[in-house]
């Protein structure tokens, strides 16, 4: 493994979002960049909502060459771009940047990572089965958009905030008018919890010890499978309580893994070094 050093030459890579501190994308991308011989280094940036459109230009200005979005940042990132990939204009959301000359180019590595994470390490396939998501934000719409391209029974969403949901379930309805769309109050798993076959955690809930169990998994189906986008801590209330209830489960770090690897393609043209990648996240 080549030696790791900054030097005049080193290109820039980074995260955005707020909070960031907790991330392990970091120690992901740079074991990547070590082991391939890339003079690149990968870094954290914390910027509030209110300096979003300064933060991008700050990208172009110093010539930062990749950053990735995340909350609370990856919808209203699109308006400071020049240009996003049909996936990205599709889901309404963006989690890479990367250059093209002088333009800056949004895309989304969310969907194929969360839906590779899905079938290679919990072996399970979406396609005709009932789903719930829980949240309607820039990370979930790629869960629900992902989900949707593998032809579900259903897709239902939950969120404090209903005009976000009822925009995202019309997008869906737009895209996916084969596949059965509905909003939901946590009430109501009462009536579907029996049916689910899949539940989602696609908020922020869960990353602080304080935080509630996002959802009460006693009204779910205990063959379901409980994921949580949230990734540190390992263990959330929300999987704590699948634990305890013997369910299957998984957080999000495949998905981090394998959406980092899509973006890691995007910047350098190289293949990844996954078992690497995936070394440095589980010493994180």
């Amino acid at each position: 493994m080549a030696k790791f050093r900054i030097s005049g030459t080193t290109r820039v890579y980074g995260l955005i979002g707020y909070p960031v501190r907790h991330s392990m994308s970091p120690a992901m991308h740079n074991s990547a960049f070590q082991h391939l011989g890339i003079d690149a280094v990968y870094l954290c940036f914390e910027v509030p909502p209110q300096d979003l459109k300064r933060a991008i230009e700050g990208m172009r200005g110093l010539g930062i060459e990749g950053l990735n979005v995340t909350v609370p940042h990856k919808e209203k990132v699109i308006r400071f771009l020049d240009e996003v990939t049909l996936v990205a204009q599709r889901i309404g959301a963006v989690n890479t940047i990367f250059r093209r000359g002088d333009k800056l180019i949004g895309t989304n590595t969310d969907v194929e990572g969360f839906i590779r994470d899905l079938r290679d390490t919990c072996r399970f396939s979406p396609k005709g089965k009932t789903c719930v998501v829980i949240g309607a934000g820039g990370a979930s719409r790629a869960v629900c958009f992902g989900l949707a391209d593998c032809q579900p029974r259903a897709v239902y969403i939950n969120d404090i905030d209903k005009g976000k949901a009822r925009r995202l379930m019309r997008d869906l309805r737009k895209n996916y008018p084969e596949v059965e769309f509905g909003l939901i109050e946590k009430e109501d798993l009462d009536r579907i919890g029996p049916e689910v076959d899949l539940l989602v955690n696609a908020t922020p809930v869960g990353m602080k010890p304080s935080d509630p169990e996002v959802v009460d998994l006693s009204k779910i189906n205990q063959k379901a499978l409980v994921y949580d986008l949230v990734y540190n801590p390992p263990l959330t209330p929300l999987l704590r309580s699948a634990k305890r209830r013997k369910m299957r489960f998984a957080n999000g770090l495949g998905m981090l893994l394998r959406q980092g690897a899509v973006a890691f393609k995007h910047w350098t043209g190289k293949n990844p070094p996954i078992e690497v990648m995936m070394r440095a996240l589980k010493r994180g």
